[in-house]
């Protein structure tokens, strides 16, 4: 959805929520509208957040010489370039049961942290595709 998509969807749970809260109204019913506010409210700011994320990317090229990660996160962009041969990929566990693994690529104690919004398998499945990559030889 695009974000102006979202804005029609909240503008449209808005409606229905303050026409509800409205007849609750009529019915003498009045603490009913504050909430439905409060309700709105919610629901605009988590709409707000899953809009502001909604352009995050990472990307990974691994070519003959190098491996290049650049992460778009909340309009900016980083560039990181290691070279082929000597970039390890890590998988570091939380220190705790809720802290997740963390991915982790680089070389010569310069690691970045990648995959932050995938789940914990699929962590592990990106470290086994990225290792291969960086094993095989490019043809």
């Amino acid at each position: 959805m695009t974000p102006r998509d979202m804005g029609v969807v909240v503008i449209c749970f808005a409606v229905v929520a303050v026409t509800i809260s409205l007849s609750f109204l009529a019915l003498g019913f009045w603490l009913i509208l504050p909430f439905a506010g409060l309700e709105v409210l919610a629901v605009a700011m988590a709409v707000a957040f899953a809009v502001r994320g909604a352009s995050d990317y990472e990307s990974i090229t691994v070519t003959e010489d190098t491996v290049e990660i650049v992460q778009h996160r909340r309009g900016t962009t980083e560039t990181h370039a290691f070279q082929r041969y000597w970039t390890r990929v890590r998988q570091q566990q939380g220190a705790g049961r809720l802290q997740p693994m963390r991915l982790l690529i680089g070389s010569h104690g310069r690691y970045v942290a990648i995959g932050s919004a995938l789940t914990e398998e699929a962590k592990k499945q990106l470290a086994r595709q990225l290792s291969d990559a960086m094993r095989r030889p490019l043809a």
